[in-house]
């Protein structure tokens, strides 16, 4: 006996495996994206910040919003135009954040932040000076200020990968004034 499926259902059914898939995508997907993309000899890591996370997650929901009204609304050409633009959106979230990463290396430190065109890398000898913020347990993150030679500023968090690096970051920094500030202190 063979079944015949609509097309709606397999449309839902694509929807309710990306919904349920999409949380481990989101957990692995920004850091591998990342790594691939910026990954050179000398790095020490690669990083991504937490906005990112939410970046990807907004273009999840535009995939999934995608499978769910070809669902809803049977395959009309509204639904399709609608599918079609949901899925533009999804790939132009995924673009954004696929851009955005922190590279931390033997020679650099190199970055770029959201919606900016430009990549920013700097040498530690162009490093001026560094702030480190402390934050009190159940606080945050520690933070780092570091203030280029250029006048520009980068902010690192320090969670458990950087606070992993810090032994090589503060070896990088010999030359470098370190501030040393309690962030209850601001």
């Amino acid at each position: 006996m063979q079944r015949s499926y609509e097309s709606r259902h397999i449309f839902m059914v694509i929807a309710i495996g990306i919904l349920l898939l999409s949380p481990i995508f989101i957990m692995v997907l920004p850091l591998f994206v990342a790594n691939t993309l910026y990954f050179t000899a000398g790095n020490w890591y690669v990083l991504v910040s937490g906005a990112i996370y939410i970046v990807y997650s907004i273009g999840f929901l535009f995939l999934i919003l995608s499978a769910m009204i070809l669902s809803l609304l049977d395959s009309s050409k509204v639904s399709i135009y609608i599918s079609i633009a949901c899925l533009i959106l999804s790939g132009f979230f995924f673009l954004i954040a696929s851009k955005n990463y922190i590279s931390l290396g033997d020679d650099s430190i190199s970055y770029r932040e959201m919606f900016s065109k430009e990549n920013h890398s700097y040498s530690w000898d162009e490093i001026e000076r560094v702030v480190y913020y402390e934050v009190p347990r159940g606080g945050g993150f520690p933070q780092y200020e570091f203030y280029f030679d250029d006048g520009e500023k980068f902010v690192l968090a320090e969670n458990g990968i950087v606070e992993r690096l810090r032994i090589v970051i503060y070896n990088r920094l010999s030359q470098v004034d370190i501030e040393i500030e309690n962030a209850n202190n601001n």
